[in-house]
């Protein structure tokens, strides 16, 4: 339990950090900006979530008794317990974030919406009909809520492969030389 909360802070946290960059550096001020790095910064969380995943299997497994099996379900279990600190520990990070450091964060995400809807052709009735129910979705606490939800199905997948190279417990010992 204590190494899948602390892979799980410490996936959480990177991911936080990962936005306090990109809003110290100005990426998170336009919808142009905004935009432009959003595959760079989910192209570093991918990896991060990798990384924190594979990691943290591999201290449980290593911490597992040397005669125990560690299975497919072994290293699933940790990454699931993992996904579920990480989306915990992001849940507030995130309504921090929301909150407390970027105000703006909830109208860019909106603006990032509309244009993508207007790019669609929807009319602009159709995008105000919308906009209370984005709004809303886009408060801190539902923003932070959906961004946990998100997280958790996001880092389970990533175990649910992860898991298959972390499995077996490496051979600690050569095997003997054929005589």
């Amino acid at each position: 339990m204590k190494t899948n909360l602390l892979y799980g802070f410490v996936l959480a946290l990177v991911g936080f950090l990962v936005s306090l960059v990109f809003y110290i550096t100005g990426f998170h001020s336009s919808v142009e900006k905004m935009e432009a790095t959003s595959w760079i910064s989910n192209t570093l969380l991918f990896v991060i979530s990798i990384v924190v995943l594979y990691l943290g299997m591999a201290a449980k497994r290593a911490a597992a008794p040397a005669d125990r099996q560690w299975t497919y379900g072994s290293a699933l279990g940790t990454g699931a317990g993992i996904a579920v600190f990480g989306a915990l520990f992001g849940i507030v990070f995130t309504y921090i974030y929301f909150a407390l450091i970027n105000h703006n964060m909830s109208d860019l995400i909106y603006q990032v919406q509309v244009a993508k809807m207007e790019a669609k052709g929807m009319s602009s009735d159709q995008i105000e009909k919308a906009e209370p129910m984005m709004r809303a979705m886009m408060s801190p606490v539902a923003a932070s809520l959906m961004a946990g939800v998100v997280g958790f199905i996001f880092n389970f997948l990533i175990s649910l492969i992860v898991a298959i190279f972390v499995r077996r417990r490496p051979v600690s010992t050569p095997p003997p030389l054929a005589v």
